[in-house]
């Protein structure tokens, strides 16, 4: 297929070596406003899980369970919807269905805040439509419109570069979820001690429109031709498993990425309990911790874009994955509001590290006519994030949060040395 040129360069050995970031942002406009829309989307995540969080522990009255649980079930439709999602992007326009998914979920989103907005929390009793029963509803739907474009989100960022952008691109994306980390529940978290909870909704629903406006010019030059298109969805998901079983060493990263998954979530989705219990802390402080990871996160992301990755990509994400097991442990012993925000950069610096450096390893290794199966695999194990916060909510409202986050990070901490140990193929790759 014709492929747009590449951007000036002094010669023609230069232009295939790998891409700087900023030969990237500058020299590719598709890339440029498929990096908007997903900054956007990643934005939108982090301002509801907060609001939504918050909002739960005042319904319930300070339930840990259900707080937690209610963020959780976000990613809950991953397991069943995921996969299928991953046939829907190697079948389908990529950007038409992100489109469609996020045009519904802007309607959603401000029928929802209606509702909020219709109920005076304020009262003894409350008073309005709102019971604490709606917001589980609501993260439902929002984790069905998750699963089925963050496979595609994923695999758009790829087919707007050549092959040799490929590592700067997915780093550049890959700064978004830090970066949208401080602003987002920062920004939420003034709002809420401010104004309440009525108006996060409403900025969420604006957001999925500027994701649906941006990506109304963009085009993806760099995509390969649709798979499997004649075939059933069952023989295309099928085809999926299959081509990644018999890869060994995207088995190895898939693994990986379980652990984040099933420990530093649920440890964000939790900092609404730990902030009230431990710390004595309101919503702003809230915000401004889980801020804190996403420092970290944005500290990471410049040190990788200055310096490239000085060591093999897959020896670094092991130590990242360690790294921020290390920092679980740490910061669930804190009582002090500026060391546990320390605490919690440094997880998001590791976490940082190991997503972006897993997930480069993994886009690299595969095929574009498999892409969107592969990712979506690979990001199953999002869907394990309710297990792991319904244990780990389930060990903080019988236990303490302190020592229910130590337990679960240090488990985790020892699968992930284990794993180190035993995964060589993925631990030896560039």
């Amino acid at each position: 297929m014709h492929q747009p040129p590449l951007p000036a360069t002094s010669d023609a050995d230069h232009a295939q070596q790998s891409l700087t970031s900023l030969q990237v942002i500058r020299g590719y406009r598709d890339f440029r406003l498929i990096w908007a829309g997903n900054f956007a989307a990643q934005s939108v995540q982090w301002l509801q899980m907060l609001t939504v969080g918050w909002l739960v522990l005042h319904l319930t009255e300070g339930n840990a369970l259900l707080t937690g649980t209610v963020v959780g079930i976000r990613t809950l439709p991953v397991l069943l919807i995921g996969p299928w999602a991953g046939v829907l992007a190697d079948r389908m326009d990529r950007r038409k269905l992100v489109m469609v998914s996020q045009s519904v979920m802007a309607v959603i989103a401000a029928l929802f805040a209606v509702m909020v907005l219709s109920t005076d929390l304020d009262s003894d009793p409350m008073s309005g439509p709102l019971r604490w029963w709606h917001p589980f509803i609501y993260m439902a739907l929002a984790g069905i419109a998750h699963a089925i474009i963050q496979p595609v989100r994923q695999a758009m960022v790829v087919n707007t570069v050549p092959r040799h952008g490929l590592t700067s691109a997915l780093a550049l994306n890959g700064m978004v979820y830090p970066t949208t980390r401080i602003l987002a529940p920062a920004v939420g978290g003034v709002l809420i001690a401010t104004l309440g909870f009525k108006w996060n909704f409403f900025l969420e629903a604006m957001a999925y429109l500027g994701i649906v406006l941006s990506l109304l010019p963009a085009r993806l030059p760099y995509r390969g031709g649709n798979s499997g298109r004649h075939a059933s969805a069952l023989t295309s998901l099928v085809d999926g498993v299959r081509y990644v079983w018999r890869d060994k060493t995207i088995v190895q990263l898939i693994a990986l990425a379980f652990i984040p998954n099933f420990i530093f979530q649920p440890v964000t989705f939790l900092l609404p309990v730990f902030t009230s219990d431990v710390l004595g802390r309101q919503a702003d402080a809230g915000g401004m911790l889980a801020a804190g990871i996403g420092v970290g996160g944005v500290c990471a992301a410049v040190i990788i874009a200055v310096l490239g990755f000085v060591l093999r990509k897959g020896a670094i994400s092991f130590a990242g994955l360690i790294g921020g097991c290390v920092f679980v442990v740490l910061f669930s012993q804190s009582q002090w509001l500026m060391i546990s925000f320390a605490l919690l950069a440094g997880m998001g610096f590791c976490q940082y590290v190991f997503r972006v450096s897993n997930g480069i390893l993994v886009q690299s290794i595969v095929t574009d006519d498999m892409r969107g199966r592969v990712t979506s695999l690979y990001q199953l194990e999002h869907g394990l994030a309710p297990l792991g916060t319904l244990i780990i909510s389930s060990m903080v409202h019988l236990w303490n949060p302190a020592d229910a986050v130590t337990a679960v990070g240090a488990v985790a901490l020892g699968g992930a040395v284990l794993m180190a140990l035993a995964f060589r193929s993925a631990r030896r790759l560039e």
